[in-house]
């Protein structure tokens, strides 16, 4: 069954020295406090994977989380069968909860290089948590070359279901967890028959359990994407205006990481990165030549 609870709290929007959020950005207060007794809290952040456009806005309305109450965050992951992007099931110990979450528009091209905003959170009765499930609206959009152009949804499917595993989950305190999502905007958005269309790929990861990538480029609007890649991962930044950039939720590996020289500046490839769980290479600045 579905169990709602009490709204406590508006999101948190982390704003390093960027530029100010979307006219629907979401300032918040202060915490929980202490954890009730016979509950565990869970929070849920945003991150973007960026792509080459100007604005990306998202309409999400609403979050909630499947859980397990007959285990625990700690225990193995089991896939079980209906349990697929569009589909779920639930047997006897299984229940989706309601986040707390200020609906609205995100724009998620703020949200890289390290930035993040607070997406949801609330307390829950102790269990696994096994599925995010992400209910959008429709007020989605994407900015190119100046010109605004509805996101459609492909198949007009409002909701994905995201797969949580105990390595996604970071442990902040006893009964007190959080974890990422990481919206995969290079995979998510397509340009078919003249038209916009949506179908979000959201990726969790957890930062005990990931590395990062940082590292400031120059001169100024000399690059484009920046990739980090091995056979097994891929992750992707678009630099703020003075060249700084993160890339975050890294699985541990040997990676290179391809800088697109645009303005007249060439390609440039760094090899051989090593990322750790944990741990944030920082590579410096990288100065790109004509």
């Amino acid at each position: 069954m579905k169990t709602t609870f009490r709204l406590l709290w508006v999101p948190l929007v982390a704003i390093l020295s960027v530029a100010v959020f979307f006219a629907c950005q979401k300032d918040v207060s202060g915490s929980f406090g202490s954890i009730p007794a016979g509950k565990q809290k869970l929070s849920v952040y945003m991150t973007d994977g960026p792509t080459d456009y100007q604005k990306v806005l998202i309409d999400i309305q609403q979050i909630a989380v499947k859980l397990d109450t007959c285990a625990r965050n700690g225990d193995d992951d089991h896939e079980r069968p209906g349990c697929d992007d569009d589909h779920d099931s639930l047997h006897h110990c299984e229940y989706w909860d309601t986040l707390d979450i200020r609906p609205g528009v995100y724009d998620l091209l703020t949200l890289r290089n390290g930035v993040d905003t607070l997406l949801a959170s609330g307390f829950t009765l102790p269990g696994k948590v096994e599925r995010i499930k992400v209910t959008l609206g429709t007020n989605n959009s994407v900015l190119v070359d100046s010109v605004s152009h509805p996101l459609n949804l492909v198949g007009n499917q409002h909701f994905i279901f995201v797969n949580v595993h105990r390595e996604h989950l970071d442990s902040l305190s006893s009964n007190n967890f959080q974890l990422y999502l990481d919206f995969n905007l290079s995979r998510s958005i397509r340009y078919i028959n003249g038209q916009y269309w949506l179908r979000p790929v959201l990726q969790p990861f957890g930062r005990h359990s990931t590395g990062e990538i940082e590292g400031k480029v120059r001169p100024v609007h000399s690059y484009g994407l920046i990739k980090a890649f091995n056979s097994t991962d891929t992750g992707y930044a678009r630099p703020f205006d003075q060249g700084e950039f993160k890339i975050r939720g890294l699985r541990e590996g040997t990676y290179s990481v391809f800088i697109d020289g645009v303005n007249g500046y060439q390609d440039t490839t760094i090899s051989n990165i090593i990322v750790t769980r944990n741990h944030d290479v920082k590579l410096g600045t990288i100065q790109l030549h004509q």
